[in-house]
């Protein structure tokens, strides 16, 4: 699990606002609930649900009589989602509490689906938390996991135009996955795990695994005025205005532990952040100056299984 404190892993997992409602196509959802057979679901546990947004932008593909029980580590990620669930009156189909994914507080067979987003990217132990959710879910109930490929969207990370030197992205993708091995080194999960999903799904005993790849790619062209663009910049402009270098993963100090974890040379690790922050400035210029066009495609594994 993440060392990060929960406001500030908060802010760097984007889950303030609507950012994360961006992240999907609401007609390749419709087909997900098609193939999947959501129309046969009634009780859906959504396990590290944060502040609730993967349950809300499922909801509508869902039953009407369909409610979702969602569960997260930190208390106050579930508190929130109850009080967005009582914003929009979805209280009697969307209840959150707080749980451990490697220890969830349900009978056995419960459940009719099981789902999560970006949330065994995290985990120390996604084998014991497979078997977890395998164990809650009910003869034949479907698991639907969303996780990235951090590393494989990294190269194309500001890679609109205009670009960043090659040069310099060769080193901040190699800075990255030092980054990454030490987060595993750490014990602190993986976050690039999205392409392993289909191994992990078959090990742990799962049935008709299938695998889809997200088919939402964000783009910005001036002068960003749709929704999805405005969003997308804004959340990326703060992480910018914070003082983040994205390529590392996380805030400068904690970066300095897993750079050092994943067998990086400390003597090299300001030279790299730096270099990380120009590339940054270098983007948000472009912006601020109508100039930046590009698409960034999200590589994001959809893999489901059923018991």
């Amino acid at each position: 699990m993440t060392e990060t404190a929960p406001a500030q892993y908060s802010f760097l997992a984007g889950f303030d606002g609507e950012w994360r409602d961006t992240w999907w196509n609401a007609d390749f959802l419709a087909l997900t609930a098609q193939r999947h057979q959501f129309h046969n679901v009634q009780n859906v546990l959504d396990v590290g649900c944060g502040v609730g947004h993967w349950g809300r932008t499922l909801l509508p593909h869902l039953p009407k009589t369909a409610k979702l029980t969602g569960i997260d580590y930190e208390a106050s990620f579930a508190e929130k989602a109850n009080g967005k669930a009582l914003e929009l009156g979805l209280s009697d189909r969307l209840s959150y509490r707080q749980a451990s994914a490697d220890a969830l507080p349900f009978d056995n067979d419960t459940f009719d689906m099981a789902t999560c987003q970006t949330v065994l990217m995290h985990l120390p132990d996604v084998p014991r938390a497979l078997a977890e959710i395998k164990r809650v879910l009910r003869p034949g109930g479907l698991f639907l996991a969303c996780e990235p490929d951090n590393i494989a969207e990294a190269m194309a990370l500001f890679r609109g135009s205009p670009p960043p030197p090659w040069k310099d992205l060769l080193r901040l993708i190699d800075f990255q996955h030092t980054c990454e091995l030490g987060k595993q080194a750490l014990g602190r999960g993986d976050s690039s795990i999205g392409e392993k999903l289909p191994g992990l799904f078959t090990q742990a005993g799962f049935n008709h695994i299938s695998t889809y790849q997200n088919d939402k790619c964000a783009w910005l062209v001036p002068p960003y005025q749709s929704r999805d663009q405005a969003l997308d910049l804004q959340q990326f402009l703060s992480w910018i205005d914070a003082g983040l270098c994205l390529f590392a993963g996380n805030g400068h100090d904690d970066s300095v532990k897993l750079y050092a974890a994943g067998g990086g040379d400390p003597a090299q690790f300001e030279e790299l952040w730096q270099l990380g922050l120009t590339v940054h400035q270098g983007f948000k210029k472009a912006v601020l100056a109508g100039e930046y066009h590009g698409g960034r495609a999200v590589t994001f594994y959809m893999v489901s299984g059923r018991k």
